[in-house]
């Protein structure tokens, strides 16, 4: 299932739900992939977050959500999760704490503060086309039409 895109991933996972804790994360992930938001949603909606990724997948299901929503409520919530983790002591130095830091802002549109993160993990994603297009939006929301072209233009 994992090599082959996702290919039997409902018949696979469900019955590892409460075996295996990565079979909840990797069936939101499924979900997520084939816009299926609300059972991504009803999967993570009451798991008790540990771990940093947790918390991230939480943050995105709810991002998602607000944003074909237009929800404050579920944008407030994955800012929170997003700042929550950024501003951790044990990931505020990786590149996942910087990203949610990039989200965080990005949410609360303070372009600036976004790229004070991105510029700082942006050679790891030099041909990622999801990181430039957020490079170059982030860029242009904040004045600086120079980077937003040369991200958009990688896309």
């Amino acid at each position: 299932m994992v090599f082959r895109g996702g290919e039997n991933a409902l018949q696979v996972l469900p019955p590892l739900l409460d075996v295996i804790p990565e079979a909840r994360l990797n069936l939101v992930i499924y979900y997520l992939k084939n816009d299926e938001v609300n059972e991504a949603y009803q999967l993570i909606k009451d798991m008790d977050c540990v771990l940093p990724k947790e918390y991230i997948l939480k943050a995105v299901v709810h991002a998602v959500i607000g944003q074909n929503t237009e929800s404050k409520d579920h944008m407030r919530i994955s800012q929170n999760f997003f700042q929550m983790v950024g501003a951790s002591p044990s990931e505020c130095d990786t590149i996942p704490g910087r990203q949610c830091m990039a989200s965080c802002f990005f949410i609360l549109k303070q372009f600036d503060d976004v790229l004070v993160y991105l510029k700082s993990i942006r050679p790891y994603f030099l041909n990622d086309d999801d990181f430039n297009w957020n490079f170059g939006i982030a860029s242009a929301a904040a004045g600086e039409f120079k980077d937003a072209e040369e991200g958009l233009l990688q896309v």
